[in-house]
Order: structure tokens, then C-alpha cells, then sequence
């Protein structure tokens, strides 16, 4: 069973330092007057870096404000260092290219190693080919399998894959998301300036690291997941957290997960329909009925549906991806959001319900039109 509580460590072990170049004053200003000790003390902050248990002093370091501070790297007998944080729950890591401009704290990290036995997969859904498979972790085969690197000092996982842009995804452990390792634990999101995944978010009550991948860029991608086993821990706080499925709250502090853009997808890209339909508390008991009166009607790129709700009835519209002979649920969602907010005809047939759903004011039949270029509902009723 992993251990339900960060492990906190004894600031005893010898500290050594391996510095590394931060970005630096800007020593280009040939000519320029230096500033008297009095006005050289006022312009410096301290950086203070603490060890794991947020308490003890490792180092401090005096810097001119607004530069960077140099890293470096601590040792602990018995222990690897994973990195210097910017909050004591070492919830996200430091960037040495910030510049400081106040008295900052930073947190070292600490894990011991400890054989992870667990297999992950990709998990998801979107419009490439192993995500329509996966359809929200439904199916999971070989493709989806990361592959554990042989090594006894490290738990590395890798595997890759062709994603499509609005492809959404995680790494787990099985088809029921146990040990998610989602958004939270990416190391970043850009490379040269470009976006390349964004927070997708998650249903339900979900913490950053739990919440779901969005590919920006379609590609070939290779995925590097790092973990930590002897540091999990559990979000016993979760309102719905019991010990039957904790599994399903199980999060790292250290767990990484890297990746290289490899260029265009390795396969062509398959003629992908995306088509609509309505899902609600009434007219689908919340399910996906995929038939021609739950579907909208396509012509020209405008997309139209003529249905008869209850009053009070809240719903959405999801999609369904085929490409080929192989569907599989969309990650894209229509809802009270895509009214235009000066839209008052439309606006007067709906209310807005819980996550921005859509409720019907009255009964009656109602015909709904979608443009998705412009990502734009119209309401009316008959």
C-alpha cells in the first residue's frame, strides 16, 4: 500500500552544490556607474532554499533584483534530488529562468527509489487512430501500452504515438483512470514559444493533476513518464475519497511526464465526420443515444436539430469522431456558452444549468443551429 502521507526529512545529511548557470545581470552596460554599497543592499532580495521539510535552511543566496539565481544541486545520503519547488506541497517546480524581484523560498525535493510494478497506458479520446480506439479508456491494447525502460535505478515509461489537435488524454493504470498522471504533471506545455497541449480540465472534482490532456499541434509525439512510487500519496480530502477507491485519488508530488514533438504524424491522416447529437437529463437519461432524432442534421457545414423538450429539461450536445470503419466519442461540447452573449431570441429559450449546460424555459419544440467554424448556437422555438 503506498503511504498515505508526505514523507518528511531529516535535514542531517551533508549538502553538496553543483551550480549552474541562471540567467544572469546583464553585464553588457559597458560605461555604466556602479551603484554605492548603501543602494547595491536596498536592490538585493535573499533566496532562501529549504529542504523537503519546509523548515531547515540548506542555503541562501543574496541576488541583484530582477536577475536570476543560480541553481544547485544538494545531495542526501540515500536519496535522489528531484528538483527545487516553489511551494512547501511541492506542488509545481521552479523555473530558474524566472527573475526574482522579492525575497523568494524554494523547496527541495527528495525521493527514494522503489521499483514501480504498475503498467501505464494512454487513456482518451479524440480523432487520431489510437485515441477513437481508446474512446475514454474503454479499450486498451497493445498501442496504448507505455513501455518500462530496464533500469534499476529509475521507473521510466515511454511510448509514441500520433495525436490530432483536440485529442484529449491521461496516463493510467487501467480502464477505471486508478493513478491518473494527467495536465499536472507535465513538465511544460511549450517548446520554442509554441503551445503544444493546454488543460482540458475533468469531470467532476478533479485537482490539476487529474485533469485531462489537450493536444494543440497534431503529430508524432514520444511521452516520458517518470515515477516515484515511495512518494504517493492520496487526496483523502476528495469529497468522494473512501478506501475502496483510493485508487482513483492516488497522486505523486515528483511523477514527471516529458515529451518530443517528433514532427507530422507518422500515418496519414484519415477523412475525419464529426457529428452532433443531444444528451440530457430527460431526453437521454444523460446517456449517448447515437440515433437520427438525437442528431443534428448537416448541410453546407451548418449543423440543425428539431426536437421537442420538457420543460426544465438540462442537456448539451457531445460528438461522435468516425474515421473509417471506427467511431469513437469527441472531445468537443456544445453548451450554453457558445450563445452569442447579445443573442436575446436565443438566449430567451434557454437558462444556463450546472457546468454550463443548457435548460429549456418552457416545453415545446425547439430548433437549435451550430456553425462550428465560428463555434456559434442559435436557439429558436416553433
Amino acid at each position: 500500500m503506498k503511504k498515505g502521507k508526505i514523507s518528511i526529512f531529516i535535514a542531517a545529511m551533508v549538502m553538496g552544490a553543483v551550480l549552474l548557470t541562471g540567467c544572469g545581470k546583464d553585464e553588457g552596460n559597458i560605461g555604466s556607474t556602479e551603484p554605492d554599497t548603501q543602494q547595491q543592499v536596498q536592490d538585493n532580495v535573499t533566496v532562501t532554499f529549504y529542504d523537503s521539510d519546509g523548515s531547515t535552511v540548506l542555503e541562501t543566496k543574496e541576488v541583484a533584483a530582477g536577475t536570476c539565481v543560480e541553481e544547485y544541486t544538494p545531495q542526501k545520503d540515500g536519496f535522489t534530488f528531484a528538483g527545487w519547488f516553489a511551494t512547501p506541497q511541492m506542488s509545481h517546480k521552479f523555473d530558474f529562468a524566472t527573475e526574482i524581484t522579492e525575497d523568494t523560498d524554494l523547496f527541495a525535493g527528495f525521493v527514494s527509489y522503489q521499483e514501480d510494478t504498475r503498467t501505464y497506458a494512454i487513456l482518451g479520446s479524440g480523432s487520431s487512430p489510437l485515441m477513437m480506439e481508446s474512446n475514454w479508456g474503454k479499450t486498451i491494447n497493445e498501442g496504448h501500452m507505455m513501455v518500462k525502460e530496464d533500469n534499476d535505478q529509475a521507473n521510466v515509461y515511454t511510448i509514441t504515438l500520433d495525436l490530432n489537435e483536440g485529442d484529449e488524454f491521461q496516463f493510467a493504470i487501467d480502464s477505471d483512470w486508478h493513478n491518473q498522471r494527467g495536465y499536472g504533471y507535465l513538465d511544460t506545455i511549450s517548446k520554442n514559444g509554441k503551445d503544444y497541449f493546454a488543460n482540458a480540465g475533468s469531470l467532476g472534482e478533479a485537482s490539476t493533476k487529474r485533469a485531462n490532456i489537450k493536444c494543440a499541434v497534431s503529430g508524432n509525439y514520444t511521452f516520458t513518464l517518470t515515477t516515484y512510487p515511495a512518494e504517493d500519496v492520496y487526496e483523502t480530502d476528495a469529497a468522494s475519497y473512501t478506501e475502496d477507491n483510493k485508487e482513483a485519488f492516488n497522486i505523486s508530488l515528483y511523477d514527471t511526464i516529458t515529451w518530443t514533438y517528433n514532427g507530422a504524424a507518422s500515418a496519414g491522416a484519415e477523412d475525419i465526420v464529426t457529428d452532433y447529437y443531444i444528451k440530457g437529463a430527460k431526453i437521454t437519461d444523460w446517456q449517448d443515444v447515437y440515433t437520427d432524432e438525437t442528431k443534428f442534421v448537416e448541410n453546407n457545414g451548418i449543423y440543425t436539430l428539431e426536437i421537442t423538450l420538457e420543460e426544465g429539461d438540462e442537456f448539451l450536445f457531445t460528438t461522435l469522431v468516425t474515421a473509417g470503419d471506427n467511431s469513437s466519442v469527441g472531445t468537443e461540447y456544445v453548451r450554453y456558452t457558445n450563445i452569442a452573449a447579445d443573442d436575446a431570441a436565443s438566449l430567451a429559450c434557454v437558462t444556463e444549468g450546472g457546468g454550463a449546460n443548457m435548460v429549456a424555459a418552457s416545453a415545446g419544440t425547439y430548433v437549435f443551429t451550430y456553425d462550428p467554424a465560428s463555434t456559434v448556437l442559435k436557439v429558436e422555438m416553433k
